[in-house]
């Protein structure tokens, strides 16, 4: 472990193999249903939030409580001088205000260990692009302020874009109109989004999961051109074509990294099963 520390929360969709080569530090959201509440990739998997589903089984999200994130902090004080701690986006999840709490609490019980907080202004994947870069930086020695130098230049440089089988759980979260749920069940069209500085934006509709993936694959060409790419592939049951769609990027970009993975149980609690995904970067 590094001076600093870095942690985040499993809003990220974390590829395993970076957690655990970076040490980095995941929090758990947490799930609840049928009035249990579960930690997510803890208690519940991805797996069987999609049973849940479709089983037509309510489900809601919250916060990790401060107590959490006190807990975390005091644990990563034992190896590291200062923290920080990277979030999903405020406009998306209280999980900001509850670090916030935490860090008023740690602070005075540890008033020499410093802790600084940054809002990605984005989720899932794009959030851990960002996470992947502070990591590296502060393996490369880099100071916490330097860290966040670079973890603030990259912020609105990381974009996410997905193919969603669905706005229909989205919708049930309050986060998307249920007129707009409503349309696309009815059409059978598939909803391609995006996330712009904490806000998800619809960019438009596709008959089939093909032609999504045939859009997020110009989209990256539009905004990477012939730049070294970076990239992390999300899905929601769909590991095959995640992997496809891997080779498709290899195949037609300059790859510098990709990485595949499914997304937490906590994003599949948003977006369902069906959805596949791209966050991407040109590379440094």
């Amino acid at each position: 472990m590094g001076r600093v520390a870095i942690v985040t929360d499993s809003a990220c969709c974390l590829p395993k193999e970076i957690e655990e080569e970076y040490h980095i530090e995941v929090v758990p959201l947490n799930i609840h249903c049928q009035g249990k509440s579960y930690q997510d990739g803890l208690d519940i998997t991805p797996q069987q939030i999609y049973a849940l589903q479709r089983a037509d089984e309510t489900l809601t999200t919250s916060a990790p409580p401060p107590g959490t994130f006190v807990e975390t902090f005091c644990h990563l004080a034992k190896r590291s001088k200062e923290i920080l701690c990277l979030t999903v986006a405020s406009s998306y999840s209280a999980t900001f205000s509850s670090v916030q709490s935490a860090m008023d609490t740690v602070k005075g019980q540890l008033p020499k260990l410093r802790i600084e907080l940054v809002d990605c202004y984005t989720g899932s994947a794009a959030q851990a692009l960002i996470a992947l870069s502070a990591a590296r930086a502060a393996k490369l020695g880099n100071n916490l302020n330097e860290i966040i130098t670079k973890v603030q230049q990259n912020i609105p440089k990381v974009e996410i874009n997905m193919v969603l089988d669905t706005l229909k759980y989205l919708e049930k979260g309050g986060r998307a109109p249920k007129i707009g749920a409503w349309a696309t069940s009815l059409l059978r069209l598939r909803p391609v989004a995006t996330n712009a500085m904490g806000h998800a934006h619809l960019l438009g509709m596709v008959r089939n999961r093909a032609q999504g993936i045939d859009r997020l694959v110009k989209s990256i060409r539009e905004k990477t051109g012939f730049n070294k790419l970076r990239a992390i592939i999300i899905h929601s049951d769909l590991e095959n074509e995640a992997k496809l769609l891997e080779h498709r990027l290899h195949t037609e970009f300059n790859c510098n990294e990709t990485y595949v993975t499914e997304v937490s149980a906590v994003v599949a609690t948003h977006i369902g099963p069906g959805a596949i995904g791209i966050a991407f970067s040109a590379a440094d």
